[in-house]
């Protein structure tokens, strides 16, 4: 989950999981976990030419009882976090992690965040003059020493003005860098890291296993369901609260891994995120 890092944040987790059915083998036979994990591993490069940002989830910002907050990652389970302008460095989330904001004129922001003493994001936001579009413009060092730029373009469906108040909808999703993903067959397991920096280990005995990274939700996890020799089912969540479902589902030829995701909720979309690896 490349999701804004930030939105990890939202895109940055809601990537995961990955939803689509189909048949198993014949005659019921399903095939053995180590016999799929051999055929999903390998490096993987987006094709951002077909991203679909469906499940993508909405920037939201909101007054909460101490000032301005924004709702981060799932709409089940969400992660709040406080917006002070003006205050300086202040912690959240993991030990050793700060943000600042930063108010630079009118409908214009900036949030830095930094991890161990050193910046893990910068994230610029315009809303403009008429209030009904937002740019969020993130950049960030990715772990083998490149940086990333993404831009994310919405569109206002509440509030109103150049403050940031309000929902607003995913429109394009665009990133100088496409996102990649190795994927290592582990025994029957699937070790899983994407050029962002978020690892994790996909097992299929139904036990979670947890999501890291740099800007990554904290306990989030992710289990994983063989469907077919080519189909993996996978389930997100959070604290224990379900966030989110999908599928990876890998072409006959093994050259094209497709992810779909949806997000769970009353306020989540009803359309998939798709995301398309080519081998």
């Amino acid at each position: 989950m490349r999701i804004n890092p930030s939105r990890c944040s939202t895109f940055h987790v809601a990537a995961l999981a990955f939803g689509l059915f189909v048949p198993l083998l014949a005659f019921g036979q399903a095939p053995q976990p180590a016999q799929v994990a051999s055929r999903f591993a390998g490096n993987w490069v987006e094709d951002q030419s077909q991203r679909k940002t469906g499940a993508e989830r909405s920037l939201t910002f909101r007054n909460g009882a101490n000032g301005l907050e924004e709702v981060r990652g799932s709409y089940t389970r969400p992660l709040v976090e406080s917006v002070r302008f003006g205050a300086g460095p202040y912690a959240f989330g993991d030990p050793n992690a700060t943000m600042e904001w930063k108010q630079q004129g009118d409908g214009r922001f900036e949030r830095t965040m930094m991890g161990n003493g050193k910046t893990m994001e910068t994230r610029e936001i315009t809303v403009s003059p008429d209030g009904k579009t937002l740019t969020e413009i993130s950049e960030r060092d990715l772990p083998d020493g490149k940086r990333s730029t993404t831009t994310i373009v919405y569109a206002r469906t509440s509030g109103s003005g150049q403050k940031l108040e309000g929902v607003w909808k995913p429109q394009t999703v665009r990133s100088d860098t496409p996102d990649t993903i190795s994927i290592q067959a582990v025994g029957s397991a699937l070790k899983v890291s994407t050029g962002t920096g978020m690892k994790f280990v996909l097992t299929f005995d139904g036990k979670p296993a947890a999501v890291t990274g740099p800007a990554q939700i904290s306990g989030t996890t992710i289990t994983g369901k063989i469907m077919s020799d080519g189909v993996i089912k996978t389930a997100v969540a959070r604290l224990g609260t379900p966030t989110g479902t999908g599928t990876w589902t890998l072409s006959p030829d093994g050259k094209t891994l497709t992810r779909s995701a949806m997000t769970l909720g009353p306020d989540a979309s009803k359309e998939p995120s798709v995301t398309v690896y080519m081998k």
